[in-house]
């Protein structure tokens, strides 16, 4: 029924935006009020931008900010849809004097970039980018191009990255590296090569190709986890990992647990690895104590250890 009532007023606000409105202020559901709101600015916008936009001045003047930023972009995202260079200079030459004018500009811009990406326009977005004075702005948006263009051409985009050499933030290569290997973690991983592990972003990257591969390959995740160099930097990829396989294979997830660096980490996963073993195979988990180095106030806590999942926590979860 809201799907409904929303396509309904979609086709209202082509003709009138403000009787839509109207309309919506009378949804019962809060959350289905404010997403047919926001369609029909998005709407509005797309046909009068303008007049959208100065609807806006007045009319969220006093809308908690959170609502109000959210209409704002869905403003921003239908000017962007058909007047991407309009809605672009309009959203750049909005005021930065506090820190959530900041903040809205930011993201207003990268809602700019990303409908114009979608919209086919890569090569206009990544023009209107390399034009742009080098500062905070220019970087977070040459983070979003890289994000929604490896979306679709992944390849296309690591070689941007590779091209800027030292000017490619960290942001940028994460935002590379988390995209790809959702759909193919392997080629991911095989640029991430091209990172030294001494890069800011590496020891991210490293835990999102892990956090992505191991939803699908754990035997394939762990041979590339193992060919890397020993680094402290690998500590949440490995916990990744051992979170992953500890409902697999245990024996194993603990040994990826016990090589972590960190001395907390390394303990929490251990802990979580044995809560798992000792309820699947507790021969094999006496076993492995028995066998073990550990001192006693060691074993113990492994012997009492609770799994995360029954207190609905996890490791390495989506986004």
């Amino acid at each position: 029924r809201s799907e409904t009532i929303n396509q309904l007023l979609e086709q209202l606000a082509a003709s009138d935006p403000l009787a839509a409105l109207e309309f919506a202020d009378g949804i019962a559901s809060l959350r289905d009020a404010e997403r047919a709101r926001n369609n029909i600015l998005e709407v509005w916008a797309s046909n009068e931008p303008m007049a959208a936009l100065a609807w806006a001045d007045t009319a969220l003047a006093d809308v908690p900010s959170n609502l109000r930023n959210s209409q704002m972009r869905a403003i921003i995202r239908g000017f962007a849809e058909t007047n991407p260079k309009g809605a672009f200079n309009y959203t750049n030459a909005l005021s930065t004097a506090t820190t959530s004018e900041l903040r809205l500009k930011n993201s207003l811009l990268s809602e700019v970039i990303e409908t114009q990406i979608r919209g086919g326009g890569l090569a206009e977005a990544h023009t209107t980018i390399a034009l742009m004075v080098d500062g905070p702005n220019k970087a977070n948006l040459q983070r979003e191009l890289v994000n929604e263009w490896a979306a679709f051409d992944p390849v296309s985009a690591a070689a941007y990255v590779q091209g800027l050499g030292s000017d490619a933030s960290t942001g940028m290569k994460t935002a590379l590296i988390s995209e790809w290997a959702e759909s193919d973690p392997a080629a991911a991983a095989a640029w991430l090569s091209n990172l030294s592990v001494e890069d800011p972003a590496y020891g991210q990257a490293t835990t999102q190709i892990t956090r992505e591969w191991t939803r699908y390959d754990l035997t394939a995740s762990s041979e590339w986890l193992n060919s890397l160099p020993a680094s402290p930097e690998l500590d949440r990829a490995v916990a990744t990992y051992t979170y992953r396989a500890a409902q697999e294979d245990p024996s194993s997830a603990m040994s990826w647990a016990e090589s972590i660096n960190d001395a907390s980490m390394r303990n929490r996963m251990m802990q979580q690895v044995a809560a798992n073993w000792k309820n699947d195979d507790p021969a094999g988990f006496t076993s492995y104590l028995d066998n073990s180095d550990l001192n006693e106030k060691e074993r113990e806590q492994l012997e009492t250890a609770k799994s995360w999942h029954s207190s609905g926590h996890g490791w390495g979860g989506r986004r």
